[in-house]
C-alpha cells in the first residue's frame, strides 16, 4: 500500500553536507512530487529560508560540520516557528536527539517507505500508519 503524497508540489528545504546523500535524497523527494531546495550547510539553508514563503518542510541532516542539524532547527524555528522539521540521522547519532519525537526522525540508510511516510506526516500532521509513537 503506497500512501498518497501529501501536498503535491510542497516545498522542501533539504540540508545535508554530503553531496551524494543530498543528491539521492533530493531525487527521492522529487520522485514523490515535491519541490526541493538543496543546501550543503546550515548557513546556506538559512540564506535560502530568508524571504521565502514557499518552504513547507525542512529535512535536516543531524551531523554536519559547523552548525549542527539541531542548532539549524533552532535557528529555523526562530525564523519560522510553525515550519515542521525532520531530522535525518544515522543510528549512532540518534542519542543526540533526546526529547525529539520518533515522528521527526528518519534513519539512514533509508528504509523503504519511511522517508515518504514521515514527510507525509510532517506536512499533514497525520498519525503514523503502522508504527507506535513513544
Amino acid at each position: 500500500d503506497i500512501l498518497p503524497v501529501a501536498k503535491p508540489g510542497a516545498g522542501i528545504l533539504l540540508v545535508d553536507d554530503d553531496n551524494a546523500v543530498r543528491d539521492v535524497t533530493a531525487a527521492m523527494l522529487r520522485e514523490m512530487g515535491y519541490r526541493v531546495l538543496e543546501a550543503a550547510s546550515g548557513e546556506a539553508a538559512l540564506g535560502l529560508l530568508e524571504g521565502r514563503s514557499d518552504i513547507d518542510l525542512a529535512v535536516i541532516d543531524l551531523a554536519m560540520p559547523g552548525m549542527s542539524g539541531a542548532e539549524l532547527a533552532r535557528q529555523v524555528h526562530a525564523r519560522r516557528v510553525s515550519l515542521p522539521v525532520l531530522f535525518v540521522t544515522g543510528f549512532a547519532e540518534r542519542e543526540a536527539l533526546t526529547g525529539v519525537s520518533d515522528r521527526q526522525i528518519v534513519s539512514k540508510p533509508f528504509v523503504s517507505g519511511e522517508l515518504r511516510e514521515k514527510v507525509r506526516m510532517a506536512l499533514t500532521g497525520a498519525p503514523l500508519q503502522d508504527h507506535a509513537v513513544r
